[in-house]
């Protein structure tokens, strides 16, 4: 057994620097078994640089003396503020009850507008740090307009009594709740009705499509639950929903991938877009948009642009993990072929579905690090979607060794963007960056997505 008696400690202490994780560093001192005094580091969750509080470290539960347990893990304190003494002027009240508890959410007490600043601050480091740019052509963050009610696909746990939540922060316990303030409504009137009934466990799938109103639930609700989701305006879907983005309508299965926010989505595929075959167009709008994102006053100046690529009807382009099809057939209406790679057997339904009128491009169902490398001689440009672990070697290598004209990188993490950008511009010199967009896909939270371009380096 575990000895269930936690001893907590108080601590009155100026937080420090917020990680990337949007943690905030605190140092306190502390004596060991011998009495010798050390300082230890902590990260504060719900903090902001510069606030005196006081907060509450909770040593973790110890084994009983005299048993082994091999399946016991030293897991590391929990903390929490008690008290703020001294409030940073970026605080505002967070908007959900269970904010600092639940794991969901990071950045709910912190001004939006220093939201954006902070997450282009973290792109801008990892650039100059792990990237190895000494000035990085790095743009503003893209605001969400509404960073609120955003989320079109959540993902609750259920715990024993059957009630539907999220879990808290460092723990599989499940917070019940009737209402999330990043989900989409459609997507919280689903939660109002789960939640006055009991639940398979261990999870509830709820996708939405915010421009169509159609509805996924998994696993799928009962009749007489599905008549009380009806009865207050909703569209359940049995096995396959539609959404609309950028003038097209895509099929989507409950397990294949889509963009969780429809608003960014929209405006991150006109940055792939314009990337790939306008990338002056998009330096213009984003200087002319009159939302206030773009490159800062005092930044350094554009890079020289571009040469464009050749006629865009020739041109054949790759749409690396391609998902249900999204810039496939965005593209497919510009360029002369498309050539979309993806593993999953779902997505790749949902692609032929919504690229069935697309008569220039060829789906093909592999891995990436299979497929690109005996493609890359043969194609103009190259949008690449890679999952959080950024691309694998292969698929780098494939790159240098036959560079494409154009790259358009979209990244949902900024370590690994950097890491890659610094193979492809640096260790092997085959690409020049041309810019980087943060865009702010995840709102109240520490995930960044970003866009980044990249041209050949001529011969």
């Amino acid at each position: 057994m575990i000895d269930q008696e936690q001893v907590i400690s108080y601590h009155t202490i100026t937080l420090g620097a917020m990680t990337r994780e949007g943690e905030v560093r605190a140092e306190i001192v502390e004596q060991d078994v011998e009495g010798t005094t050390y300082i230890r580091t902590l990260h504060v969750p719900a903090g902001l640089p510069g606030e005196r509080v006081t907060i509450a470290v909770e040593a973790p539960a110890q084994p009983r003396p005299g048993r082994r347990h091999r399946r016991w893990k030293q897991r590391p304190p929990r903390v929490s503020i008690t008290a703020i003494h001294e409030p940073s002027p970026l605080r505002v009240q967070a908007a959900c009850p269970v904010f600092g508890t639940c794991g969901g959410c990071q950045l709910q007490h912190m001004q939006y507008e220093a939201q954006l600043a902070w997450k282009r601050s973290v792109v801008e480091q990892l650039l100059c740090d792990s990237g190895r740019f000494a000035n990085p052509p790095l743009l503003e963050t893209v605001p969400c307009d509404n960073p609120w009610h955003y989320r079109n696909h959540m993902r609750f746990s259920v715990n024993r009594s059957g009630q539907p939540g999220l879990t808290a922060r460092g723990t599989h316990r499940v917070l019940p709740l009737t209402c999330c303030p990043i989900a989409h409504e459609q997507i919280n009137a689903v939660l109002g009705v789960l939640g006055q009934v009991p639940n398979e466990r261990p999870q509830v799938l709820v996708r939405c499509g915010t421009a169509t109103g159609q509805m996924l639930i998994q696993p799928h609700p009962v009749p007489e639950v599905i008549e009380q989701l009806a009865a207050v305006g909703l569209d359940i879907r049995t096995d396959t929903m539609e959404e609309k983005l950028a003038g097209e309508t895509f099929r989507i299965r409950p397990s294949s991938f889509f963009q969780t926010n429809t608003a960014q989505a929209e405006k991150m595929a006109q940055m792939v877009l314009n990337g790939l075959l306008n990338p002056r167009r998009g330096e213009e709008a984003l200087k002319q948009d009159d939302s206030g994102y773009g490159r800062p006053q005092g930044s350094p100046p554009s890079p020289t642009l571009p040469p464009p690529l050749r006629e865009p009807s020739v041109l054949t382009i790759v749409d690396a993990y391609c998902g249900v099809g999204t810039f496939a057939l965005l593209l497919a209406r510009h360029v002369g072929k498309v050539i979309a790679i993806e593993e999953s057997a779902s997505a790749i339904k949902d692609a032929q579905w919504n690229l069935r009128e697309a008569g220039n491009v060829e789906i093909l169902k592999g891995k990436v690090e299979d497929l690109l490398p005996a493609l890359a001689a043969e194609i103009d440009g190259l949008v690449i979607d890679p999952p959080r672990a950024g691309c694998q070697q292969v698929v780098l290598d494939a790159l240098i060794q036959h560079p494409v004209a154009r790259v358009v990188y979209v990244s949902c993490d900024p370590s690994t963007l950097a890491r890659d950008l610094n193979i492809l511009c640096h260790l092997h010199p085959a690409y020049h960056l041309y810019s980087v967009q943060p865009l702010d896909m995840f709102p109240q939270t520490a995930h960044i997505e970003c866009v980044a371009v990249l041209e050949r380096k001529p011969v």
